[in-house]
């Protein structure tokens, strides 16, 4: 009689690489003779963003571009603002990659460096990270069910599996119009930030509706050099066109932003600053699902062929373990308003259950006898405490606040999320491929005396001596097949 297999498939989500490359744009940069002199820099403000990217064979190519505002004191004590615009273009070489393969990037700015080589003229030195992780889709085919003859023997396990659904990618417009205080004077941006908050997805046949805040924070600056805020949550929404996708489905969704247009004195009855942004949206979709696996196989009577293969399946989903607060406090002399506070973790590492790092705070006040801008750096050290150990993490800055105290000092809550920077993976080991061979010898044995060895199981020891683990466990009088102590005794029959 011949095996009768049944076998399954299943989609899953492989990685092909993670790869990291630092870009250095460096130039000088005359400044244009609509601008004053430059005598001391105070602020710079990169906003990056990748507008293209390609896959080829074993690489990608990002083309992007980087504005930047450097806020500058003039010689009358004015505040103004140098504009400079740069673009750039890379090829992050990953193996296996190819053209349809899945991938999302990710680009930071990680240092800047501005120096005036005389009234008219600067250096500046950038520092970009760009980070492109690829994957592909692939099936897997394992047995599902064999049938029972010649005795064979099966070792079964129930798993819960995340299937990979399918990958998606669109673009998502922003076009907004930003009200400013002062009506007559023109105005120049010192710098513009945005985050996405309150990401919603809502799972319907073959799309995937997604709706979000982009939070648009512009601090600018009028031709007497008084500073302003201005802030506006804009609603964004696009839809993801993925087949096979259902209500039950789990759904990661990323943000990258692609370009950022920003017109500063728009003339109309009431003066705006007119901001158009466009992100691009990566949607990877999971269907979780219990599967029955055939890990390991054997006869009593018949030699048997199999092939074992081992499957990763991952999963990108963030695993957010914490959320915690790290307060600061300074001196800031004289401080009349703060402008904005931006935050930087510059340093951490894990011991134990613990996190250490430092974070640079650059706090951007006018003070009573400056109404312009002016610029603090401050160190802050920080501790977080975990439940459980863990070998790395990732810690994102969620919001941040600062307020004036009546003692003139500056406090800063800095809200941080810490999530597992582990890619989860479960491991599966399955049968691929299972024949019967000719006839075992006969032993001569009914019943050995075997002691129970490190990384013994029951199904091990009865895989050995072909018998089965029913039969040991009946004549042992073991209820629990899982509790079996190195050095125990156990009877093992060849037939019962």
């Amino acid at each position: 009689m011949e095996l009768q297999i049944q076998n399954e498939k299943m989609d899953i989500k492989r990685s092909i690489g993670n790869k990291k490359k630092t870009i250095t744009i460096e130039k000088d940069f005359i400044l244009p003779d609509s601008k004053p002199d430059i005598i001391k820099v105070q602020h710079e403000s990169p906003t990056v963003y990748i507008s293209k990217k390609e896959n080829l064979e074993n690489k990608v190519k990002i083309e992007g571009g980087v504005t930047t505002r450097v806020t500058y004191l003039t010689g009358e004590g004015k505040c103004r603002i140098l504009k400079i615009d740069d673009i750039f273009a890379e090829i992050i070489e990953i193996e296996g990659m190819t053209e349809s393969s899945f991938t999302s990037e990710k680009i930071k700015v990680l240092n800047l460096e501005t120096n005036i080589l005389n009234e008219r003229k600067i250096h500046y030195r950038l520092e970009l990270e760009c980070e492109v992780k690829a994957s592909k889709k692939e099936n897997i085919e394992f047995i599902h069910e064999i049938n029972p003859i010649h005795q064979l023997q099966v070792l079964k396990k129930n798993v819960n599996a995340k299937f990979f659904v399918g990958h998606g990618e669109t673009r998502i417009n922003l076009n907004e119009k930003l009200e400013i205080e002062n009506l007559q004077e023109n105005i120049e941006i010192i710098k513009l930030d945005y985050s996405i908050n309150n990401v919603e997805k809502k799972i319907s046949y073959n799309k995937i509706l997604i709706k979000a805040d982009c939070t648009i924070k512009c601090l600018y600056t009028t031709e007497a050099g008084i500073v302003y805020i201005t802030k506006k949550d804009v609603p964004i929404m696009g839809f993801l066109d993925i087949e096979n996708v259902d209500e039950k489905n789990d759904c990661n969704i990323e943000y990258s932003l692609r370009k950022l247009s920003i017109i500063e004195n728009e003339k109309e009855i009431n003066p705006t600053i007119g901001i158009e942004m466009e992100f691009n949206v990566y949607g990877d979709i999971y269907k979780t699902k219990e599967i029955n696996v055939i890990q390991d196989a054997y006869c009593l009577n018949n030699k048997i062929d199999y092939t074992k293969q081992k499957v990763i399946i991952e999963d990108n989903a963030k695993n957010e373990i914490k959320k915690d607060i790290i307060k600061s406090k300074i001196i800031l002399e004289d401080v009349n308003q703060i402008y904005d506070t931006e935050c930087k973790i510059i340093n951490y590492e894990i011991t134990g259950k613990y996190i250490e790092g430092e974070i640079k705070l650059v706090y951007l006040y006018s003070s009573f006898e400056n109404p312009t801008i002016n610029k603090k750096e401050e160190i802050t050290k920080f501790q977080i405490q975990l439940e459980k150990e863990i070998e790395k993490s990732k810690l994102t800055i969620e919001d941040i606040r600062s307020n004036i105290l009546p003692d003139s000092s500056i406090e800063t809550d800095i809200d941080i999320s810490i999530f597992s920077d582990e890619l989860e993976q479960n491991e599966i080991e399955l049968l691929k491929d299972i024949t019967i061979g000719e006839e075992l010898d006969e032993n001569d044995y009914s019943m050995v005396v075997y002691f129970v060895k490190p990384n013994d199981s029951l199904w091990k020891i009865a895989k050995k001596f072909k018998s089965t683990v029913n039969d040991i466990t009946t004549v042992n009088e073991i209820l629990d097949e899982e509790k079996i102590q190195v050095g125990d005794k156990l009877y093992i029959p060849r037939v019962i």
